[in-house]
């Protein structure tokens, strides 16, 4: 076997090419079956070129021999009887052997399911690390053995490979992973049955064979060009990395040495990029050509390219530079540039910046596919599943475009949904849900208050709507085994298929890139239980989870990109080996990037890769470096960016490597280094004074206490919130809220008071025990699901007795029970002929022997505030509000639902607010005159006070405390 180095740079790609055709010639009658083998397709059409242009300055232009990778290569021999074993069987046998360790689940802290199949994927990266490392060729000698011969072929060979490591000395991180490594492999493996059709090929190999590459062909590769070359001529090809010194510089003095060319210049810069065997070479080639070889350059070289060094302040400066850079070059008409990715994220940025712009792109980089929209809606059901009915999975699934695509009026139904999550505080749970979103469960929410007849219709068929997607999805859900339960893997696959079809996920995905690669990853499970360790292992459902995050987090998604004529390619640094572009920049050149390091996963550390003579950090970080000196060889301009801050804010360094290259460029008096400026966009800010917006067509229609108490708050407030709709939905919190329990009490209060009335209850010992059952009932149910309930329960319990002894007190005083959670609505006359619309919900109706009613409103609140609202009952208006609703309203009071001290029940319980008729009256008056203003394009002006402001939403878009006056403007005279 013949090999052949040279140096890398635009010239090894020409003189490779003529080196091939002079071997080629001398094949004879064989060249006509020649394969030229290449590392990775992308490297494909510069071979192709460079054979062409060498045969064409040769003045004998001929056919190119085939230039091709291995893998496709293989795909030339009929595939093997004995089929694979999938990536994903084998990384359930490897979950199923760990999931009984404890100790070796805790030694390497993988305590989650999670982190569990993490560990998982790396005992299987690591085994196959060492099968391509150590597995001699007795293990795959004969291709025509049966089953079981060739199990014990590959058992044999892993036992001299133990035996041979054990001679060494080994740690117990070394010892476990050689332990799993021999216990878990089979003669089905990848690596393995890759051995046996490499070796079927070599021996089908029918012409000369060419081995061109930028880096050493691996273990399971080079077996192959040593087993070919015993039958066909073998050439191999690729970079001297050596920097072996001219003979002419041996033995002259440092400050003699003649500036060498650009590679002399990085290799001497970079010693790190230099093979192992180069300085061994250095020290037999004697003391000054050593010396010579590890100075420092002194000058540049004439002959270099273009090379700027960029910092950027933060994240998205660094990507804007990144992609301007590469808008400029293609504006300039230069017709192939790239993008290397070393910053995954600052690249992805970057994208989106070039997308924005139109510019075309095709990404190289392989994205994994949990990154994708499709993967996250498949995570987001199990998440939903996981959780319980959480309501941030459920919307987010229902959002995605995979989820129920066709469902009739999708939109409208996902958006009421939503209204009602967060208004009314649904933090989860299927069973709450299905209650809550029952079609028929009575309406517990108020209409809007701005909405007409159509639009009410409309939001009422939007509710139901909403009501069956939560139906299908609990339904579809009860379906799934819960909690711990252990089920084979084949139960799990069919309920996934049935789940697909039942949400039409199957279909919305079909039609997506993603999401037909997401398809095909979860067809390949279907083998699984028909595997050895498939079809007897059995998962829960958070380990089901677990496998098919790890198995998307293993696949690679690579979107198709549009052809055109200018194009910029997105690649990872590795992936400019061989390649040359009109320009290139590279992103992520700071210290905490370059060089990268993988994360060193549990206890798997870079002492016991060594110990088992696997690639090592420093092996990484030196072919990082050759991979970046290649970069500067093979391209005439180049763009390095980095950022000064960090994602928390940590300062960074421009990478060492670049340090040194910059420190040269600025000893020779061509700094390369610059700033990327960042963009500044000029703004003029026009001091004004209080906004004072009028919008007479916004008016609302129907009015509720709320809306009225907001408007006498703040107008502004009113127009942005009520006039606008601009006021923003609400949180979701898993926090149990003084609302909640608020309703909880409402709920409680009001089943209390119809069974009574109902049963005809009378003592107040059984009146006490039909409530404190009932608070049972219903704070059960709550307490069962946050534990935070109980010491809402424990209070509402001393209030139990006080409230049935003010109740008895009351009907002592003529007062009944008459009704609770009452909807009204009343038109009251307006002067322009256009009715007032007022609705409300009234939480208790009394009634007296006379026929006379008393309104009562629920306070979650003590007896003390609430005599502090009988002053402020101008602001609050929503009590006398209530007596617009209802004419044969005489009295109105407060119910104190807390705890309080010891006294008289009234005085525990009830604050009444005096002359109710007149503060009805006033109420009525005032409204009609404020509708009648807004009608006529009243002014809505800013004057809230500091307690209206506090959580007010449209804080930002009135603007206050910046402004040059508080005064109001000159058309405002009063209350809008």
């Amino acid at each position: 076997m013949t090999s052949l180095q040279f140096r890398p740079g635009p010239d090894f790609l020409p003189q490779a090419a003529a080196a091939a055709w002079y071997f080629l010639d001398r094949c004879g009658a064989q060249q006509a079956a020649a394969h030229v083998v290449v590392p990775t397709a992308a490297q494909i059409p510069g071979v192709r070129q460079a054979l062409d242009a060498a045969a064409r300055a040769a003045g004998a232009p001929r056919l190119l021999p085939r230039v091709l990778t291995l893998g496709h290569w293989l795909l030339d021999l009929p595939p093997e009887t004995q089929p694979v074993r999938s990536h994903a069987a084998r990384l359930l046998a490897v979950q199923q052997a760990i999931r009984a360790q404890n100790w070796l689940r805790r030694a390497f802290g993988a305590q989650t399911e999670a982190a569990a199949w993490g560990l998982a994927q790396t005992l299987l990266t690591v085994s196959d690390e060492l099968s391509a490392r150590w597995l001699d060729d007795d293990a795959i000698r004969d291709d025509e053995i049966d089953g079981d011969d060739r199990a014990a072929l590959l058992q044999g060979a892993l036992e001299r490979t133990y035996a041979h490591l054990s001679t060494r000395f080994l740690g117990e991180e070394a010892r476990i992973v050689m332990a799993f490594w021999q216990a878990l492999s089979g003669p089905d493996d990848p690596l393995p049955a890759r051995r046996r059709m490499l070796q079927r090929l070599a021996m089908h190999a029918g012409g000369p064979v060419i081995w061109l590459g930028p880096t050493p062909p691996t273990p399971i590769d080079e077996a192959f060009l040593r087993q070919a070359a015993e039958l066909v001529p073998v050439m191999r090809i690729g970079y001297d990395w050596t920097a072996q010194a001219d003979d002419a510089a041996t033995g002259l003095a440092e400050e003699d040495l003649p500036a060498g060319d650009w590679y002399d210049t990085l290799l001497a810069l970079w010693p790190e990029a230099r093979l192992p065997g180069a300085a061994d070479s250095a020290e037999r080639a004697g003391p000054a050509d050593s010396a010579a070889r590890r100075a420092p350059p002194r000058a540049l070289p004439a002959a270099r390219p273009r090379v700027r060094v960029i910092g950027s302040a933060r994240f998205e400066d660094e990507a804007a530079a990144a992609a301007s850079q590469l808008v400029q070059w293609l504006n300039e008409g230069r017709r192939h540039v790239a993008l290397v990715a070393h910053d995954r994220v600052v690249a992805r940025r970057a994208r989106a910046l070039l997308a924005r712009a139109g510019a075309p792109v095709r990404d190289e980089t392989g994205w994994k596919l949990s990154t994708t929209r499709a993967a996250a809606a498949l995570m987001r059901w199990f998440d939903l599943l996981n959780q319980d009915g959480d309501t941030a999975a459920l919307l987010d699934l229902l959002k995605s475009p995979f989820c129920l695509p066709d469902f009739p009026g999708r939109g409208a139904a996902i958006a009421a949904l939503e209204r009602q999550i967060r208004r009314d505080g649904i933090s989860g749970g299927w069973r709450r849900l299905q209650q809550r979103f029952s079609p028929d469960a009575r309406r517990e929410t108020r209409p809007d208050d701005a909405a007409g007849e159509d639009a009410r219709d409309a939001g009422q068929a939007a509710r139901l709507a909403a009501c069956e997607l939560v139906q299908r999805l609990a339904a579809e859900a009860g379906a799934w085994p819960r909690g711990r339960t252990q089920k084979p893997v084949s139960t799990w696959l069919e309920r996934l298929d049935a789940t697909l079809d039942a949400l039409a996920m199957r279909a919305a995905l079909a039609a997506d890139d993603a999401g037909r690669q997401l398809l095909d990853a979860l067809a390949r499970l279907a083998e699984l239980p028909h595997d050895e360790t498939g079809a007897a292992a059995t998962l829960d459902l958070a380990e089901f989870r677990s496998m098919l995050s790890a198995l998307l987090e293993s696949v690679a998604y690579k979107e198709p990109s549009a052809s055109g004529a200018a194009r910029i390619t997105i690649l990872p640094l590795n992936g400019a080996r061989m390649r040359r572009f009109d320009g290139v920049v590279v992103v992520g050149c700071d210290d905490a990037q370059l060089p990268s390091s993988a994360a060193e996963l549990m206890f798997f550390s870079n002492q016991m890769r060594r110990e088992l003579a696997l690639e090592d950090r420093e092996i990484r970080f030196a072919q990082q470096a050759r991979d970046l000196a290649e970069v500067l060889l093979n391209n005439d301009d180049v763009v390095l960016t980095w950022q000064r801050l960090g994602a928390r804010g940590e300062p960074r360094h421009v990478s060492g490597w670049i340090e040194r290259l910059s420190a040269l460029c600025s000893r020779a008096g061509a700094p390369i280094e610059a700033s990327a400026l960042p963009v500044l966009h000029e703004t003029f800010a026009e001091v004004g004074g209080m906004p004072a917006p009028a919008a007479a067509e916004l008016v609302p229609a129907r009015w509720s206490a709320q809306a009225y108490n907001m408007l006498r708050r703040c107008p502004y407030q009113f127009f942005a919130g009520r006039m606008l709709g601009l006021a923003g939905l609400e949180v979701v919190s898993d926090d149990l809220e003084k609302r909640d329990i608020g309703e909880l009490l409402h709920r409680i209060l009001l089943r209390y008071h119809r069974d009574a009335a109902e049963e005809g209850l009378r003592h107040d010992d059984a009146r006490l025990a039909r409530l404190r059952e009932i608070s049972d009932h219903e704070f059960g149910a709550l307490m069962r699901e946050d534990g935070n309930a109980i010491g809402y329960y424990r209070r509402w319990c001393e209030v139990l007795p006080s409230y049935v002894a003010w109740q008895a007190e009351r009907e002592a005083q003529g007062w009944f029970w008459d009704g609770g959670e009452i909807d009204a609505t009343v038109d009251l006359p307006m002067p322009d002929g256009q009715p007032l619309r007022v609705n409300g919900r009234i939480d208790r109706l009394d009634r007296a022997r006379d026929g006379s009613r008393a309104v009562l409103d629920y306070k979650t609140q003590s007896v003390l505030r609430l005599k502090r609202k009988v002053g402020d009952v101008e602001e609050d208006c929503q009590l006398p509000f209530y007596g617009l609703l209802r004419a044969d309203v005489r009295v109105g009071s407060w119910v104190a639902l807390e705890g309080t001290r010891d006294g008289p029940p009234a005085a525990q319980r009830e604050v009444g607010l005096p002359d109710f008729d007149a503060a009805v009256a006033w109420l009525e008056r005032q409204l009609r005159e404020d509708v009648m203003r807004l009608r006529q394009d009243a002014p809505l002006p800013a004057f809230g006070d500091a307690g209206a402001c506090v959580y007010c939403t449209a804080r930002g878009l009135c603007r206050k405390g910046f402004w040059e006056s508080t005064a109001l403007p000159p058309q405002v005279g009063g209350r809008a």
